[in-house]
C-alpha cells in the first residue's frame, strides 16, 4: 500500500513539471517593434510555484505587441496635414475647374484669341516701319551725296530738314553748288568770244535765293545764310570785265539783283538779332546755361565789313547801294543792344 501511494505521487508531479510552459525565443522580424528581453535561464528560479510567474518573463509576440502599445496621440489631423494627404493622393491629376470658372475661362477666349491676333498685326506694322524708315535713311544720304538737298521737293525737305545738323548739310550743299555755278559760268564766259550779260549771271545766281532763305529758318541757319548771301553777291562781281561794267543795262541788272539780295538779307540779320539777344539774355541769368545756346553776334563788326565792300564796289564798278536796308537794320539793333547794357544811373543821363 505504501509503495503504491509513493508510485502515485512521483508520476503526478512529473506530470506537474512536463506541463509547465516554457519560455519561447522571439522571432527576428519582431525585433525592430519590440525588443525582445535576453532570455536566462538565471532569471527563473529553481522552483516554479505556478504558471502566472512564468507569464511575467514571456516576450510580447508581434500581435500582442501591437495592441500593447498604445497609441502616442490621438489628436485628429490638421488642415495642413488633409491638404497634403491629399496632394499625395492626387499627385499628378489636375483639379477639376468650378463651372464658373469655366464658363469665365469659355467667355474671354475669343478675346484672347483677338489680342494675339493684333500682337501679331503690330509686329508686322513695326516690322514694315522700321523697314520704310531704314529706306528713307538711304534715300536721305543718297541726295546728300550728290548734293541735291536744296533741289528736292519741300515735303522731302521738311522731312530731312528734322535732323539737328540740317543747317550744316543744307549750308554745305549750297555753297557747293554755288561754286559750281560759278566755274560753268566761268566756262561759259571763257567759251564766248563776247561778253555775257550781267542778267545771265544774275538770273542763274538767284536761283540759289529761296534755298538760302530755308536755310535761314533752320536752328543756328541765319549765321550760316549770312555769309552765303554775301559770298552769292561776290560770284556776281566776279564775273564780266571792265567794258562790261559801264554798261546801263548791266548796272541795272546788278542793282536789281543787289536788291533782291537785300530783301533776302533783311529777314536774315533780324532772326540773327533775335538768336544773339536770347543768347545774350541766357548768359546773363547763368553763364554755364547760355553756353552754346545761340550765338554771340559781334553786329559792329559785320557792320563795318560791309561798309568797307560798299564802297569799294561803289568805287570800282558804280555800285551805288550794297545791303542798305540791312545795315540799317543791324546798326538800330546794335544801338538797343548797347542801350540795354548801359546801367540805369547812364540811361537816365
Amino acid at each position: 500500500m505504501s509503495n503504491w501511494l509513493r508510485r502515485l505521487s512521483r508520476d503526478r508531479s512529473s506530470k506537474d513539471h512536463s506541463d509547465l510552459p516554457m519560455p519561447s525565443r522571439p522571432f527576428s522580424h519582431n525585433v525592430e517593434q519590440s525588443p525582445p528581453q535576453p532570455y536566462k535561464d538565471t532569471q527563473y528560479s529553481s522552483g516554479f510555484n505556478s504558471q502566472d510567474k512564468l507569464q511575467t518573463f514571456r516576450p510580447a509576440t508581434s500581435g500582442e505587441a501591437q495592441y500593447s502599445n498604445p497609441p502616442t496621440s490621438t489628436r485628429a489631423p490638421t488642415g495642413g496635414n488633409v491638404d497634403a494627404m491629399n496632394r499625395n493622393i492626387t499627385t499628378g491629376l489636375e483639379p477639376t475647374p468650378s463651372p464658373l470658372t469655366k464658363a469665365f475661362n469659355d467667355a474671354i477666349r475669343p478675346y484672347q484669341e483677338q489680342i494675339e491676333d493684333l500682337k501679331v498685326q503690330l509686329e508686322d506694322t513695326m516690322y514694315r516701319l522700321q523697314t520704310l524708315e531704314d529706306e528713307r535713311a538711304d534715300m536721305h544720304a543718297w541726295i546728300d551725296k550728290r548734293g541735291l538737298r536744296a533741289d528736292v521737293p519741300p515735303s522731302i525737305a521738311h522731312a530731312m530738314n528734322t535732323d539737328p545738323t540740317s543747317a550744316q548739310t543744307l549750308n554745305y550743299q549750297l555753297d557747293r553748288k554755288m561754286t559750281v555755278l560759278n566755274h560753268d559760268l566761268h566756262r561759259l564766259q571763257d567759251s564766248l568770244s563776247t561778253h555775257l550779260p550781267t542778267a545771265t549771271f544774275a538770273t542763274t545766281l538767284a536761283q540759289l535765293i529761296p534755298s538760302i532763305e530755308d536755310l535761314a529758318a533752320l536752328p543756328g541757319g541765319p549765321p550760316l545764310a549770312f555769309e552765303l548771301l554775301i559770298k552769292l553777291g561776290g560770284n556776281l562781281n566776279s564775273h564780266g570785265g571792265d567794258e562790261g561794267w559801264n554798261n546801263d543795262a548791266d548796272a541795272a541788272s546788278r542793282a536789281d539783283f543787289y536788291t533782291q539780295l537785300d530783301a533776302c538779307m533783311m529777314d536774315v540779320v533780324k532772326m540773327r538779332l533775335k538768336e544773339s539777344d536770347a543768347h545774350s539774355h541766357a548768359a546773363a541769368e547763368d553763364a554755364a546755361a547760355g553756353a552754346g545756346q545761340g550765338e554771340n553776334w559781334q553786329v559792329g563788326r559785320d557792320i563795318k565789313r560791309l561798309d568797307k565792300t560798299g564802297a569799294f564796289l561803289k568805287s570800282k564798278l558804280g555800285l551805288r547801294e550794297y545791303f542798305p536796308r540791312s545795315v540799317e537794320i543791324m546798326k538800330r539793333g546794335e544801338g538797343a543792344r548797347m542801350e540795354r547794357s548801359l546801367p540805369l544811373q547812364g540811361r537816365a543821363q
